[in-house]
């Protein structure tokens, strides 16, 4: 009896292992502007550097504030967020050589609107809603919630279309 109760307990060690260090790395889904890299939260993960898609990605605190840095073709960008404030995760979007905070929502396509509520369910979402004029719904994260890895989730699900985080941008105003 003692042997079979190592193997799940081993499988589940693994299993774990698997997500933390899922959230250890950037993930690269689709944002309304394209592909984006998603960091993970400085908070949970610690400071460090990684390379991906060709961009050098820095996370640390400096100062008083959690920095996330990407170098790119000989380009510098940074964020700084101060430590006494709720970490937020952030896209480097390499296209465009800048970074924008993922906001806790999705935009997803459906092949059925009417298992919205199953689509939802399936990540976790605190909440979801359809906007049949705009062609699509939005699922509404918790704020634990990593949306590239819900995105991820997502993209496997036959009744998904496409799902995309949602970025909040900065409002920019014509000079």
């Amino acid at each position: 009896m003692m042997k079979r109760l190592a193997i799940p307990a081993l499988v589940l060690v693994s299993c774990s292992v698997a997500a933390q260090e899922e959230t250890r790395a950037p993930q690269t889904v689709a944002s309304g502007n394209g592909p984006v890299m998603v960091l993970p939260l400085l908070e949970t993960t610690g400071p460090g550097s990684m390379i991906a898609g060709g961009v050098r990605l820095e996370m640390g605190v400096e100062g008083g504030f959690r920095v996330y840095r990407a170098h790119q073709d000989g380009h510098t960008r940074t964020v700084y967020e101060p430590v006494d404030s709720p970490a937020r995760r952030y896209a480097y979007d390499p296209a465009e050589r800048r970074f924008d905070a993922v906001s806790s929502t999705l935009r997803v396509r459906l092949a059925d609107y009417e298992r919205l509520g199953e689509v939802a369910a399936s990540v976790g979402a605190l909440g979801a809603k359809h906007y049949p004029a705009l062609g699509f719904a939005l699922l509404r994260l918790g704020p634990r919630t990593n949306p590239a890895t819900a995105a991820q989730t997502l993209s496997d699900d036959p009744m998904v279309v496409k799902v995309e985080v949602v970025l909040e941008e900065p409002i920019r105003v014509p000079q």
